[in-house]
């Protein structure tokens, strides 16, 4: 077989594009008949695809593309107007309160099938953070980390009283002796631990964005730490974000492709522990893992 240089060889559109780290075409860019450019297709991530360099590729190679259909949301019972790009913080919040006074849960949509709410507001660590009509602000762990890292044994949870900060590690999520750091979304104090996740830590896989929340806090500088946060639209944009680079490292690293309409699978960790804890916790919680 005749080595081909650096050259000659076809590098997959992804990999130009900077979404996955390396793959060679073996289709001649027939992305028609490859099933790894259908299933990295699949989540209406167009838009981010541009931002990661795809619209500097070659005519040949930006041909293939098309556009993609827009993820699957859930309305909620009253029909609410979705803030615009660049709303200010006043603007956010309210729009937020009109829905979470509402019965029924916020407006969620599905992403690779992780559940994405778009008036949560989200951290780059998988925290989410929920204000509260009295100004308490509910915090948990968004659905992404869920299927990730798979259900945890138990939780290393703050107590009532303690102070934390924006970005520090404020508790934690174990499994199989194995220790994941989670990075507080904003700035506060404890007010309250959710006791049934105590009781049943697999509430908050099952259920991370209701029965499974984590704790509550009081905030201390709530504005300027929203105004940091994703929100709205930016949150299926960014749980793309995550999941076009999970589905490069589960093909780099394992070879598994998402099969075209496919979702990712629930407990990444569980069946591919060849990815390895450390690594998928330093790459999508931002932390150092550990063993407990």
């Amino acid at each position: 077989m005749t080595n081909l240089t650096p050259e000659e060889k076809h590098y997959c559109i992804w990999m130009e594009a900077g979404v996955i780290d390396f793959k060679i075409c073996d289709k001649d860019y027939d992305c028609d008949h490859c099933e790894f450019d259908q299933a990295m297709k699949e989540a209406a991530i167009q838009s981010l695809a541009r931002q990661k360099g795809l619209a500097a590729l070659s005519e040949k190679k930006r041909k293939k593309l098309r556009p993609l259909p827009a993820p699957k949301c859930r309305p909620l019972p009253l029909q609410k107007v979705t803030p615009t790009a660049g709303a200010g913080y006043q603007e956010l919040l309210a729009a937020q309160k009109q829905v979470t006074v509402q019965p029924g849960k916020p407006k969620v949509c599905e992403v690779f099938g992780v559940t994405v709410p778009t008036f949560t507001y989200l951290h780059y660590g998988h925290t989410w953070a929920l204000v509260e009509k009295n100004g308490l602000v509910r915090l948990g762990l968004d659905d992404f980390s869920q299927r990730l890292l798979g259900p945890a044994d138990h939780f290393n949870l703050p107590r009532p009283g303690r102070k934390f900060s924006a970005a520090e590690a404020f508790c934690s999520l174990v499994r199989q002796g194995h220790k994941a750091p989670v990075l507080a979304p904003l700035n506060g104090v404890v007010e309250a631990v959710n006791p049934k996740v105590k009781e049943n830590p697999r509430l908050v896989h099952d259920d991370p964005f209701g029965e499974g929340w984590l704790f509550i806090a009081n905030p201390t500088n709530l504005k300027g730490d929203l105004e940091n946060l994703l929100f709205g639209e930016s949150n299926l944009a960014w749980i793309e974000h995550e999941s076009m680079k999970l589905l490069g490292m589960l093909e780099s690293a394992v070879g598994v492709t998402l099969p075209s309409g496919g979702t990712i699978i629930d407990d990444v960790f569980g069946h591919y522990p060849q990815l390895g804890w450390p690594r998928l916790v330093a790459e999508f919680l931002h932390s150092a893992a550990s063993d407990d």
